[in-house]
């Protein structure tokens, strides 16, 4: 049986451009139980069915605010606080 991944959507720091939606082989349009979805209720990008994610890391690779975090427990990250980068950042001295 394989592990299904756990997936976080950090809202607060969600730019909502949903690109998440349209990279995940996953989500979109066309898929009858994606990953990722828009909320009817608040507009916010949420993670709808996480059983269907194959783990292929597309969304946290390409999420241009480091707001997706994917892990085998999330309360590994729980205790973080809410802005803590996802991705290590690169700095030109």
């Amino acid at each position: 049986m394989a592990l299904v991944p756990e997936i976080k959507v950090m809202s607060e720091r969600c730019v909502l451009c949903a690109d998440c939606i349209r990279l995940c082989p996953q989500s979109g349009g066309d898929t009858d139980y994606p990953v990722f979805v828009i909320d009817s209720e608040d507009g916010r990008v949420r993670v709808a069915h996480s059983e269907n994610c194959i783990a292929c890391f597309t969304c946290v690779e390409f999420c241009r605010a480091a707001a997706i975090v994917m892990a085998q427990d999330l309360q590994a990250i729980e205790g973080q606080p809410d802005l803590y980068p996802a991705r290590p950042s690169n700095r030109i001295i």
